[in-house]
């Protein structure tokens, strides 16, 4: 049993690594792309990034493209630091002893990261939402996005485990105490 769950864990550690460095390559894409369209060829904000169509926004404002654009880089590298720290817990994690206070605080950092994402999600959706009474539509926004609803219940899931670390802390500490 103990090699399946050993198993287990190293896939999803690959499949962390994965999603982080898919992550980064998506920033990275998002934010070449938001130049392109800003400096050389503004045709390029039709297809920003596999699909995404902002050209009816930037030729409405850019304060407002630009605006959009980065609220949805900021997401995503969110994102990637939200699977960084899934990856660095990881590499720290003991299953001997599993309740220390790094792995709290990085249970703790990704509640407050995905706060962040689930905040920022709703933010840009309501942002978005406000162009739709000027005839603009972005239909696959959405994936870009992420669901800030989900991100926000993930955050306060995270925040009760964060504090149940804390909790297997103290006991792993006065079990220490008493042998």
């Amino acid at each position: 049993m103990k090699s399946k769950s050993t198993y287990i864990l190293k896939i999803l550690n690959v499949i962390s690594w994965i999603v982080f460095i898919g992550l980064c390559i998506k920033a990275g894409a998002l934010l070449y792309s938001y130049w392109v369209s800003m400096y050389l060829n503004e045709i390029a904000a039709k297809n920003l990034y596999l699909g995404l169509n902002l050209f009816q926004l930037k030729s409405f404002s850019e304060g407002d493209y630009s605006a959009l654009v980065l609220c949805i880089i900021a997401i995503t590298i969110a994102q990637a630091l939200l699977f960084y720290t899934v990856i660095q817990i990881f590499q720290k994690i003991n299953f001997i002893s599993p309740f220390h206070e790094t792995i709290s605080k990085l249970i703790n950092k990704m509640s407050l990261i995905s706060l962040i994402i689930g905040l920022l999600s709703e933010l840009t959706v309501a942002y978005s939402e406000r162009f739709s009474g000027r005839g603009m539509d972005f239909p696959h926004l959405t994936e870009y996005i992420g669901l800030g609803s989900a991100f926000l219940f993930f955050a306060g899931i995270l925040y009760f485990i964060s504090h149940l670390f804390l909790r297997g802390i103290e006991l792993q500490q006065e079990n220490e105490l008493t042998i």
